[in-house]
Parts: structure tokens; sequence; C-alpha cells
């Protein structure tokens, strides 16, 4: 047996490690969307994957990015052609080429065209040009492939009369353009090159999209810094895509190298160990002691096989960190963001990335590799030489992530030291509303980060407070390290944030005035579909023997002492088993069906949804005033879904309704034992 003497387990295969088995092609269609023979040629001319624009040109692109995020918000990609309305797009060093949906147009024009509220680009100019329609600033260009000028111009007389259009090229700059141009790329000049290096991957935010269907990219600030952070998933990540998504790191972008120059991982860690735990420092000073260092933070002993392994990874830190085609190393808060991706899955449900510079740990010596595999092995003779290989390999490709991590650490916030048992603290007001973010790391090795003194009414049994994050590191320095990163995000949470009994947001979205099954489906995080309701409906069958009718309330007084309310109702049982969010009681939506517009606005005030067929079941199988069994409400609900205009029922849903799903719904059996049977056979069919 392998142990890694850390609480994180082994990785992976990632796609990054697989990388060499796509092609060029295929890793570049990967990030823009292109089509096979667009990448291609490409590529023919190119020496990079994605090719690094010049600076004034990157500059340029994170203004245009800036306007679209700032402009499309929250929104699905199936209903705008794509993320931000990009079908694909052709990255070069001094242009982008860029597809849109046609049906974007309008809007696109909505987002840059400059106003005097700042937003949009300024000093964006166009022209018609043989490939669409060129959209310029000094030092930049992006064409709008396949656009005629006629379609631009209509486009530009559709706008609003009150608002500023777009300028042709030949109107000459205002006076104050180039002022207004400099602020704004002033504002964003720390993360110009990481905005621009996102649009220019912006296909690599599909993915991301398979759980709640959204794209959600939003600018913050922490600790006078900005970040982009990506919330596609109903949980907001700083991570870069590139680093989110593991992916191959030839499709990682070259940036500049911090102003200071590259940092020194021997110094880094040296001072990270410093600060957070002086006494672990070698008294007397030993030989290596930047490799010792390294080797506590990532949670080993100073062995000698683990001290020459520390002092080899600590030369390989020194490549990446100085190479400008591994920059991105130090964006989103710094490489300790990745080694926050343990254990698998923490992240996008993907696997940890592997660092750049792994690839140089696979050309070490086969007996190097297998001796340390060896030491971390409690039974070295009974594990075969590859299995000893692998594990010392994978031990140093942790120790290279704790090097870059210590070494791309952003400025330090003032921890505060407990004199009894040396548990680091550190406290902050949060910037934009009441509240305070604090950061723990223990002696063992345990950090958390939390809001508290909120003042929600929802964290009442929570004590107001939210965790962010609790996880377990290696040391405490490597804890302080995942906890100032992990505050980045913590500090934006609160508006994707849900408490625990009935998962309602703690911060309600913004309703429309009228909501409808279709606006409330395209504003959720999680939708109930009518094939995960049939998963559980047979089981349902027989664990419910009666519910209440909907206008007896959802949820009822329980005597409990543990539990203040109950559910009371078949929507309220299967929104508690899929947690989903439910009303209080005393609200309107406690005591109206699922159809009404009342519930229709709770739902989407906690961005939650029923798909169409959902929702006439149960609003059919709650109607029903008073006790009833679980039969009776079923049979309302087959009666509903038996007699509806089924075509018309999935015209309501905005996305694609399958064959499939309407057989399930037509096959729905009237007896409720048959419910198991039925959907049994729908999965032998799937």
């Amino acid at each position: 047996m392998i142990h890694t003497h850390t609480p994180y387990t082994p990785r992976q295969q990632s796609l990054r490690g697989t990388g060499a088995a796509l092609s060029p092609v295929a890793l570049r269609q990967m990030a823009t969307g292109e089509s096979e023979d667009t990448a291609r040629t490409e590529l023919a001319d190119s020496e990079h994957l994605i090719p690094m624009p010049t600076p004034e040109q990157a500059r340029g692109e994170a203004r245009i990015f800036r306007a679209l995020i700032t402009a499309y918000e929250r929104h699905r990609p199936t209903l705008t052609g794509g993320p931000y309305g990009i079908h694909s797009l052709t990255p070069r060093t001094g242009e982008l080429v860029v597809r849109i949906a046609s049906s974007q147009l309008d809007r696109w024009i909505d987002a840059l065209a400059y106003r005097r509220d700042g937003a949009g680009v300024v000093g964006l100019r166009w022209a018609g040009c043989q490939d669409g329609i060129a959209l310029t600033v000094p030092g930049m260009r992006l064409v709008l492939a396949d656009i005629s000028e006629t379609e631009w111009r209509d486009a530009l007389k559709r706008r609003p009369a009150d608002q500023s259009s777009l300028m042709p090229h030949w109107i000459p700059r205002f006076s104050r353009e180039p002022e207004h141009a400099a602020a704004q790329d002033d504002e964003f000049a720390s993360i110009a090159e990481h905005l621009s290096a996102t649009l220019r991957r912006v296909r690599l935010i599909d993915p991301l999209t398979r759980i709640s269907g959204h794209a959600h990219l939003f600018i913050s600030r922490h600790r006078d810094e900005l970040h982009l952070f990506e919330a596609c998933e109903a949980t907001p990540t700083v991570l870069p895509l590139w680093t989110s998504r593991s992916v191959p790191v030839a499709l990682w972008p070259a940036q500049s190298l911090p102003a200071p120059g590259p940092a020194d991982p021997r110094t880094a860690v040296l001072d990270l160990l410093t600060e957070i735990e002086p006494g672990r420092l070698s008294t007397p000073p030993h030989d290596r002691p930047a490799a010792r260092a390294l080797c506590h933070i990532a949670g080993h002993n100073a062995e000698p096989v683990l001290i020459e392994a520390a002092n080899h990874i600590l030369n390989i830190a020194t490549c990446v960190l100085a190479d400008p085609a591994h920059a991105s190393v130090y964006a989103a808060g710094g490489w300790a963001g990745s080694c926050r991706t343990y254990p698998e899955g923490r992240v996008h449900g993907g696997d940890p990335c592997p660092p750049p510079g792994a690839e140089l740990i696979a050309d070490l010596p086969a007996e190097a590799l297998q001796r340390l595999g060896r030491h971390l092995s409690s039974r070295p003779s009974d594990t075969s030489h590859t299995d000893l290989i692998s594990a010392g390999h994978e031990e140093l490709v942790h120790l290279l992530d704790w090097a870059l991590a210590a070494a791309t650490r952003p400025a330090s916030p003032e921890w505060t030291r407990n004199s009894a048992d040396g548990t680091l603290q550190h406290t902050q007001p949060l910037s934009d509303r009441d509240g305070v973010l604090t950061l723990t790391a223990t002696t063992t090795g345990v950090y958390r980060v939390s809001l508290d003194a909120l003042g929600l009414s929802d964290l009442a049994d929570e004590q107001d407070t939210v965790e962010w994050e609790r996880e377990a590191a290696p040391s405490q320095s490597a804890a302080a390290l995942l906890a100032e990163h992990a505050a980045i995000e913590a500090a934006v949470c609160l508006p994707f944030q849900r408490e625990h009994h009935k998962q309602r947001l703690l911060l309600p979205a913004a309703v429309p005035a009228e909501p409808t099954i279709r606006s409330v489906i395209a504003g959720a995080d999680y939708v109930l579909g009518f094939a995960t309701l049939g998963s559980v409906l047979g089981r349902l069958h027989g664990r419910v023997a009666s519910s209440r009718g909907a206008t007896d309330g959802h949820w009822r007084a329980d005597t409990r002492l543990d539990q203040p309310d109950r559910p009371a109702t078949l929507t309220a049982l299967i929104s508690d088993w899929f947690a989903l969010p439910s009303p209080r009681r005393g609200e309107a939506a406690n005591t109206s069906p699922v159809d009404n517009p009342i519930y229709l606005r709770h739902l989407a005030a906690h961005r939650a949804a029923l798909d169409p067929f959902v929702t006439r079941y149960l609003a059919a199988a709650d109607s029903l005033p008073g006790e009833r069994t679980f039969e009776e409400r079923h049979l309302a609900g087959f009666a509903a879904l038996r007699t509806t205009d089924l075509s018309a029922l999935a015209a309501t849903e905005i996305r694609p309704v399958g064959e499939r799903l309407l057989r399930l719904v037509k096959a729905l059996p009237q007896e409720p034992t048959q419910l198991t049977p039925w959907y049994e056979q729908h999965l032998d069919h799937a």
C-alpha cells in the first residue's frame, strides 16, 4: 500500500495527461469552436495552438470582453448561440475573428456602444471589410465575420434613439476619447491579459454549463485586486478556465511575468514557513533549508530522500516560474487554487490540474522515482516496481504544486496567532455588505473560511454564519495558502449561497412581474425534469401513506424541536428529496399550487424550476384538498397528463424536448404499483 502522507488522494489521468493523444486541431477546436478545416489552416501558420496577442490587441480585447460580460451577465448559451453569442472565433496575433449568432447582433451593439455611464467600449469604430465588420480601437482589431454592411447598418438603425451608436471609422476621435479609453485600460490593467486569454478560449466554458445551463462570468475585487470569476455551475470560482478544466498545457496562454520579475521558489517557501510556522525552521541551520521547508509544507519529514526530491522540484519550479509560457500560474490568486481542487472533483467535477513542469518529472530516471516510492510505501516488498515509480512520480507532482503555490502567493493578510494553541486567524469586514470574512488555519492543517455576522433571517438556525470551505491541508503553512485563496471566492459567494434546511438563496434573485414556466426555467440553476421525478415516484408510493393538498400548506408546523416545520404535500416532499427551494410557512407560495404565478415567483426568486410535465403532474396531484393517499394524488396527476396536449406542453419548455421523454410521459402508468417497473423499463431503453 502506498502512503502519500497528505490528506489528498492520488491524481487521476486528466485531459492534460492525455493531451498527446489529441491532435493539435482537436485541442484548438476545444477552445475556439472552429471548424476542423479552419483550425487546421490557422495552425499551419501559427507557432502556438492559441496565438498570443500583441499588448495593444490584448488590452482592446479585454475591454470588449468586459463589456460583453457586463451586458450578458448570466445567460444560457443554448439560447444565444454560444457563450456571449459566440459560435466560434479565430485568434491571431493582431486580430480576433469572431462568429456570432445572427440573433445576437443587436445585443452586441448594445453591449459595445459607449455610454456616459461607462458601459461599452470608448473609442470603438467600425468599418466594412471583406470578411464582415471590423471593430477597432487603436492597436486592436476584431472582425465580426459573415455580417454584411447592410445587416450591420440595419441593426444600428434598430437602436434606441436616446443611446449613442457605434461610430464608423471615418468619424474622428472626440477630444476626450483618449482620456476615457486610458481610464478603461487602467481600470482593468491587472487582469487585461487574463480577460483576453479567456475570450480567445471562450468555448472552454461549454462543459461548465452542463448542470445549470448558464454561462456566468463576472469581475469583482478582493483585497484591492480585481479577479475574473466563473459561476457557470452556480458556485463561484476564481480559477482560470484552462486550469479549472485541466486542459493540456499547450492551450495555456503565454503572459507577462510579474513586474518584479519571476518569483524565486526557494525564497518563497522559506518566507512562508518563517511567517506561518517559525518554530519549524531548521535550528541550527542545515544544508538545503528551502528543500527542508518545502518538505514540511507538503507534510513530510525532512529525510534525505525527500530533501533530494524537494531540491529537484525547486529547480523545476524555478524554470517554470521564469517562463512566460507558464506565467498564468500567477493568475487568479496563484497556484494555491489548483491545490484546492483536491480531492478529485472538488472544482467542476474534474481532476486536479497537473502543474507545468510535471512533464519534467517523468524524465527522471526510473531508479530515482522508484527509490522515492519505496520510501513512501508501508510494504515496499509487496509493491510492484511500476506502482513504486508511479507513487514517486505522484509525490514529486505534489511537491511541485506546493512550491508553485508558495511562489505565486499574493500579498498575504495579517494573521493573528492564538498563543494558547497556535491557531492562526484573520478577519476583515466585507467590502459591499454587512458581515465579516473569517479565515482560520490550525496547527494540524485544518483551515476554515466563513462569513459571519451577516444579519440574514434564513441563517437564524445556522448561527448567522456561512461556512464557505473547511478542508484539511498537509501543514499549517499549506492551510494558510489554501484559506487565503478560498477567501477570494468566499468574498463574493453570498448571491450564490443557500441555507441548508430549505435550499433557499440567502439573497433572492430579482423576479419578473409575471413569471412563466418558460422564464423561470431560463433563470434556474436547477430544473427538476420529469425523468428525474419518475425515478422516485415508485419509492414514494412505498413510503408516503398520505399527504395534504397545496391549499393546506406545503410545509406545516412540526412538534419536533429540531425541525421547525415539515413537508406536508407531494410537492414539498419531492422538493425536500431533490433539495429544491421551498417556501416558509406564512408565505403566499406555501399555499399555492406549483403552476400559480405566486409559486412561480418563489421558484424564480431562488433560481429553481420544475419542467412543464412535472408542473402539470404536481399541480393536479396537490389540487385535491385535505388528507389523501398517494394513490389518489398520483391518479390526479396521471389524469392531468393523460388529458393534456403534450406537444403544446412541450412548447412551454425552453430546452429541447426529445421523443424519448414524451414516450416516458405517455407511458406513465395509472396503477402506482407499476411505477417502478415503468421507470426501470425506461432505463433499459435509454
